[in-house]
């Protein structure tokens, strides 16, 4: 994805995404690297060696094993922020005044923040 990267506007660009959307980056790194290696492995299929066909067969048992762990990942993971949100739920019911206190603690850093940040530049 930040392979060609040719002036510094660019770098910054991408380094920007990077920190914004690390994990959407991340899908789609993954998304590239599974893709090259599905083609590596479809090359392989129309090799006559027998040991090439022996790889291309682990190479396939790998793709589908690596497949299943990723998508079985991202269950887990969506199932750990449905907790936390439930959780949050939860806290915010039980105690709306001292949540409505930590959520202008957390504007007033984050104002602080952005004004440094801002500041700097």
């Amino acid at each position: 994805m930040f392979d060609n990267l040719t002036s510094r506007r660019e770098a910054r660009k991408a380094a920007r995404i990077l920190k914004e959307r690390p994990l959407r980056v991340a899908n789609e790194e993954l998304r590239v690297l599974m893709s090259t290696v599905q083609d590596l492995v479809d090359r392989l299929d129309t090799a006559a060696d027998p040991e090439l066909r022996r790889l291309h067969k682990q190479a396939n048992a790998a793709l589908a094993r690596a497949e299943a762990v990723i998508g079985e990942g991202g269950a887990v993971v969506g199932e750990q922020a449905r907790q936390l949100a439930e959780q949050g739920q939860r806290y915010v019911r039980q105690r709306p005044l001292t949540s409505l206190g930590i959520v202008a603690l957390g504007m007033l850093a984050i104002g602080l923040l952005t004004g440094r940040a801002m500041a700097t530049d």
